[in-house]
């Protein structure tokens, strides 16, 4: 049976979950990834393009004839909870291996490499993106994406839902009817609408398609349950959240943050980073510092409450 004593400290925790929930509804997904422009839960491998900021992997990294910024967590081009090898290429800021790095001689090491390691962690990283994956995938969709004739699904018109413009529209749809888009169109009002997140099912295998309607706004693809997903010859205008997908293709790129589940892709990489934003719904898995400080003196108030009580007993 609940006892009077642990009713308030339940009400109090739940109160302050519930509290630290209502505020974790904003979506930084460059930030939780510690401003890299592509995070790896696994393995990345690449080859013949450029990366236009830093990259990070909790495995291991590979790479010939590529570039790479920098950025990740600091000044970081590479950061490899593993093994890092490399060779002819340039990595324009510092690198780190939780293994062992083979650097050839002819790579290009604009910066001294880095020695200690950066203060992040893979583990908790890996498992922030993946919870924010499944919290948007969870999102109802505030946008309909329309086509003209319903047995003729290549053109295809993005529009605001009931109720109006929003500054945040949500689509949901299969990987695979967004993929057979040839043709899309927008009707969304851009001095309202300012991101775009699509919640797309399924595996993914996009190319020659255009997305320059996508142009002007903030834009996530969230694959939510895809394993695979694969881009070539397209221009992805926007971020990636693929925490369970081995990203793979060639002759395209991408704009924005990229999280894979692993990377082995030809692709050039933008450092267009995701840009946070308010997302209705959406709730962070990590509580606010101000919801532990108020849990904390919440349960140390309780305790207190609790010791009278049973001073008061022991007198009576």
């Amino acid at each position: 049976m609940m006892t009077l004593s642990k009713i308030p400290a339940l009400l109090l925790m739940s109160t302050v979950f519930a509290t630290g929930a209502a505020q974790a509804d904003v979506l930084d997904l460059s930030g939780l990834v510690g401003n890299a422009n592509l995070y790896s839960l696994h393995n990345i491998t690449v080859g013949n393009n450029s990366i236009g900021g830093g990259i990070a992997a909790a495995g291991n990294i590979s790479g010939s004839s590529y570039n790479i910024g920098k950025g990740a967590y600091g000044n970081y081009s590479v950061i490899a909870g593993n093994n890092f090898t490399y060779s002819n290429g340039t990595l324009a800021g510092g690198y780190y291996a939780g293994g062992t790095a083979t650097i050839a001689k002819n790579t290009n090491l604009a910066n001294t490499p880095a020695s200690a390691a950066p203060s992040m962690s893979f583990a908790s990283t890996s498992s922030s993106v993946g919870t924010a994956s499944n919290s948007l995938g969870t999102l109802t969709a505030t946008g309909a994406a329309k086509s003209l004739n319903p047995w003729y699904t290549p053109e295809v018109t993005l529009t605001s839902g009931a109720g109006g413009a929003k500054s945040v529209e949500v689509f949901n749809m299969s990987a695979r009817d967004f993929g057979s888009i040839t043709n899309l169109k927008s009707t969304l009002d851009s001095s309202i609408t300012k991101t775009l997140i699509f919640n797309l099912s399924g595996n993914a295998n996009w190319g020659n398609m255009s997305m320059d309607v996508l142009g002007g706004y903030n834009v996530l693809f969230n694959f939510t349950d895809a394993t695979s997903v694969n881009f070539n010859s397209i221009s992805v205008l926007g971020s990636v959240l693929a925490p369970n997908a081995v990203i793979g293709g060639s002759n395209g790129n991408i704009t924005g943050t990229v999280v894979a589940g692993d990377w082995n892709a030809n692709l050039t990489l933008g450092n267009k980073a995701f840009a946070a934003s308010n997302v209705a719904g959406f709730v962070s898995a990590v509580p606010e510092p101000e919801t532990y400080a108020m849990l904390i003196a919440g349960l140390g108030m309780v305790g207190f409450a609790a010791r009278r009580r049973k001073n008061k007993a022991a007198g009576a």
